[in-house]
């Protein structure tokens, strides 16, 4: 799940309603931390394993290899390449 809509959906409660609590609790909305959450995981894959971008991109549900690297370069400030390149020495 990578909306919003769909956690407000399995808590059955409206997408504005866990918005506003998740905002009000910790300062940001839901879908920042569902970001930081796949950005997480993104990570834990790269280092440890030898998959290619398009394949994470692909396991974390991103057809789009292009749009998951924007994602990912947004968030951690590295794209995934120079991310494994960095950690992995």
């Amino acid at each position: 799940m990578k909306t919003p809509s769909s956690y407000a959906g399995a808590l059955n409660i409206t997408p504005s309603y866990l918005n506003e609590a998740v905002k009000k609790t910790t300062g940001f909305p839901a879908s920042y931390w569902i970001n930081q959450e796949i950005v997480l995981e993104a990570k834990r894959i790269l280092f440890h394993t030898d998959s290619s971008v398009k394949e994470i991109a692909k396991q974390l549900g991103y057809e789009d290899c292009s749009y998951f690297t924007r994602v990912f370069t947004k968030i951690s400030g590295v794209s995934p390449v120079a991310f494994r390149q960095n950690y992995r020495k």
